[in-house]
């Protein structure tokens, strides 16, 4: 199984300020500029919380700095500690006096909820940001950045349109900002955009066009390469080396030798710089799957191998990353015929899977907290919002009545002559306020009730996201409990050497997927024979997830639609796509939905 990915984003850096700052705050936002590009976030914390200490701080300056320091832990996973700050650089942007702090406000906000998976509220923010930026003509980088974020979310739903408008927007901005690494990632982003378009359309300009932006990526980093961030060239060297693997029609050694090029460079880079250590994983699985390509099946293990002994070199734990090299490697054994590390190797699997899961669930606690506290500050706000106009109307209302007996005294001393006619007046004023006065005791208690209410819902609520929790993990528990009773099978088979029995039930497990047994059976209704007529037209063994894809495909789902449900990138599906071909025996130019659909 051949192990190739496409990077197309890249973190946004903090850069040049274009605010009105104090001058010591603009020299620790051009170092943490370099400590960011250096990809040493811990330092650069340990920066920011020096300047918050920094007597003379404007507000201004506070807002940088807060919307700073939230942007680093997001970018960390520490999401309750990004929507402090980020909450905090809110706080002071209502004070701030220059558009560009209530911008970048507004652009920590955005970067919380991209963190959160909520990418309409990421929206939302990124063009209110960008409202304070429109007149001011300054704060490049910030404008850059929110831009960047909406591409991003349109990149996810894969409007075209909009894609390209604002990777243009981003485009002209870094320009004017004469800024390098904005510009690496612009070149980037564009490269992937005409790739994904030329998998739909497979019209050859559009390739060449992906690799031209590719080709300005690396030039821009042997211009200035002290002002790339490690990140962007290590994108820009792994899409160079997918682009060789996938894309090039030249002889395949002429392939493998320019991709492992650009990957040599690559691991440089990463030997040298505190990159980011998952990109092992993409090194790796492109020289895997060149070394599959060859058939030199023990060669394709060696690198996969190479890639976990680097991942965990990192003290940062990637369970996630090593359970996918294991899954490939246990696959790999199969093709061998090494069914005792085939199990060796699934068996770790199963445990990365166990901690991939656990870690999940951390996470999982984290957003349902930041969510938590987001809607309960919302819903606050907007109490106080009805109580500040009950105020309002009960203000305007005891300012009638004083102006009421105001009048009626002005006309009690001018004659005597109306004096009983006032004193009936008065005493209907008296009861109207005595009746409005209920009404108000009335509305504080239908108030209370209502708090009462809005309290009892909120544990409610709470209630139901644990129990939910705990059935999760019941049914995860489920899952990991059955992988155990298989593997407990195999090894008693191993010990009896009843290799063929082995292979029967590792054959048997991989066709096993809960999730997907509805929709197999829908197809089996309609079809009975489409499942095997897969089997038989494949030139390379189907896996349950290859089956899955063919089966989303056979019934005219979308790459959008797909993604949603496998809750992948739509990228991934096109990649998959890519390979699927390859095990179908298909050409370049034949479409996989054609000939799915031709099956019946």
């Amino acid at each position: 199984m051949k192990i190739s990915f496409v990077l197309i984003a890249v973190s946004i850096m903090t850069g040049r300020v274009n605010a009105q700052l104090n001058p010591a705050i603009q020299q620790d936002l051009a170092t943490l500029e370099i400590l960011r590009i250096k990809n040493q976030p811990e330092e650069a914390l340990e920066l920011i919380k020096r300047s918050v200490l920094r007597k003379g701080n404007s507000v201004d300056d506070m807002t940088y700095l807060y919307a700073s320091q939230s942007m680093i832990y997001g970018a960390m996973d520490s999401l309750l500690l990004s929507k402090k700050y980020a909450d905090l650089g809110l706080e002071y942007s209502t004070k701030a006096k220059s558009r560009g702090a209530k911008a970048i406000a507004y652009r920590a906000n955005a970067s919380l909820y991209r963190q959160l998976n909520l990418p309409d509220e990421v929206v939302k923010s990124a063009l209110e940001g960008l409202q304070f930026l429109d007149k001011s003509g300054k704060d490049l980088l910030t404008q850059y950045a929110l831009n960047y974020l909406l591409y991003g979310v349109y990149s996810r739903w894969n409007d075209e349109t909009k894609m390209n408008y604002y990777i243009r927007q981003c485009e002209k901005i870094a320009l004017m900002d004469n800024n390098d690494n904005s510009l690496v990632n612009v070149n980037n982003g564009i490269s992937s955009m005409f790739q994904a378009k030329y998998e739909n359309t497979r019209q050859k300009p559009l390739l060449d066009s992906s690799f031209h932006y590719l080709q300005k990526s690396f030039a821009l980093h042997k211009k200035n390469p002290g002002k790339i961030s490690p990140n962007s060239f290590v994108i820009t060297c792994v899409n160079f080396a997918n682009y060789y693997f996938e894309f090039s029609k030249e002889p395949l050694e002429e392939r493998k030798k320019q991709a492992f090029r650009y990957l040599s460079l690559a691991v440089q880079e990463l030997e040298n710089n505190h990159a980011a250590p998952d990109y092992w994983v993409n090194i790796y699985g492109i020289k895997s799957s060149f070394a599959e390509e060859e058939k030199n099946l023990p060669q394709a293990e060696q690198y996969l191998l190479q890639c976990i002994s680097q991942i965990q070199q990192d003290k940062k734990t990637f369970y996630k990353s090593e359970y996918t090299v294991y899954k490939h490697l246990a696959d790999i054994a199969v093709k061998k015929d090494d069914l005792k590390a085939a199990l060796n190797y699934q068996q770790i699997a199963e445990k990365l899977l166990k901690k991939t899961f656990d870690q999940q669930q951390i996470f999982n606690t984290q957003k349902l907290e930041v969510q938590y506290e987001t809607e309960k500050k919302n819903q606050q706000l907007k109490l106080l919002s009805q109580r500040a106009e009950f105020r309002k109307r009960q203000d305007y209302l005891y300012g009638g009545i004083v102006l009421a007996l105001m009048a009626g005294l002005g006309f009690m001393f001018r004659s005597y002559h109306f004096k009983l006619r006032y004193s009936i007046e008065r005493e209907k004023k008296l009861e109207q306020e005595k009746g409005e006065a209920e009404n108000r005791a009335t509305m504080q208690l239908k108030l209370e009730k209502e708090e009462q209410a809005r309290l009892k819902t909120e544990q409610e609520l709470l209630e139901l996201k644990r129990k939910q929790l705990e059935k999760e993990a019941l049914a995860n528990s489920l899952i990991i409990e059955h992988k155990n009773d298989m593997l407990q099978q195999i090894q008693s088979q191993l010990k009896d050497g009843n290799a063929g029995h082995i292979k029967k039930l590792l054959k048997e497990e991989m066709l096993l997927n809960a999730d997907f047994e509805e929709i197999k059976l829908q197809i089996q209704q309609l079809h009975p024979g489409f499942f095997n007529q897969l089997s038989e037209k494949a030139v390379q063994k189907l896996t349950p997830l290859d089956v899955k894809y063919c089966a989303y495909l056979h019934l005219q789902m979308t790459t959008k639609q797909i993604a949603q449900a496998l809750h992948v990138e739509p990228q991934s599906v096109r990649m998959f796509k890519y390979r699927l071909k390859q095990k179908f025996g298909l050409d370049k130019d034949t479409n996989l939905e054609e000939f799915l659909q031709a099956l019946f």
